[in-house]
């Protein structure tokens, strides 16, 4: 398995662009020009994979919880039908999670995605990582974690509820390792904890869903670059 794509960031939001620059040094003068602006809808690469998306992606956390099933398909609506043709949920979705919503948002894009052409949609969802408040979302109800099992798991249960068979892009929501993480500020060194589960197991078992085609590449979301580079081989 390719693992350099590991290192693809995706973080959406709803219809927020991400700025995109080019820079052109000069042989001689070694001038660079000013940053060019893309818009919306232009079409990129989304780091080393064949992925092509526009540059905003649109985010969907909140279907299901702020916002109705007709609003998510209007908002769905309105963002492909100007030109975006990516978007982002997860399995915890909506927000704040809770067991009686969850899974609302997927099951909001699948009665959305049976009147479009799935081949002009790229689609991103998210495997949640270590959690004990969030046990809900596993049949056995134990502890989330980042392991072959539960990215298996996670993976049909999403493909389920979206109505489809294949995830063009799987990330990892939030490290199974301890890290500061949705608003602490500072690493302390008394939430660490022993038992992470190594990067081989949890590259295996996004190895696994990707032979057997329910997922197209593997990505990060919320992570920190000088720690998840560990996943990356030369």
């Amino acid at each position: 398995m390719n693992a350099r794509t590991l290192a693809t960031h995706s973080r959406a939001a709803a219809i927020a662009c991400n700025g995109a620059t080019r820079r052109l040094v000069a042989t001689r003068a070694a001038s660079v020009e000013a940053p060019a602006k893309l818009s919306a809808t232009d079409r990129v690469k989304l780091g080393t994979s064949d992925l092509e998306v526009s540059v905003c992606c649109l985010g969907t956390m909140t279907w299901g919880k702020q916002n109705t099933e007709a609003e998510a398909h209007e908002q769905l609506s309105y963002a492909f039908d100007y030109g975006l043709n990516f978007m982002d949920t997860a399995e915890m979705y909506p927000v704040p999670p809770a067991k009686e919503t969850q899974g609302l948002t997927d099951r909001y894009i699948s009665s959305w995605l049976k009147d479009q052409n799935r081949g002009n949609i790229v689609l991103a969802t998210k495997v949640a990582g270590y959690g004990t408040h969030n046990t809900y979302v596993r049949d056995s109800g134990e502890t989330v974690r980042v392991t072959r099992d539960q990215i298996i798991e996670s993976v049909d249960k999403s493909l389920k509820r979206l109505g489809t068979d294949y995830i063009d892009l799987l990330q990892i929501h939030w490290p199974d390792r301890y890290v500061p993480l949705f608003g602490a500020a500072a690493y302390d060194i008394a939430n660490e904890r022993e038992g992470d589960v190594p990067f081989d197991e949890q590259l295996r078992g996004f190895e696994e869903v990707i032979k057997a085609g329910k997922v197209v590449g593997p990505s990060l979301s919320t992570d920190y670059a000088a720690d998840s580079s560990e996943i990356c081989v030369p």
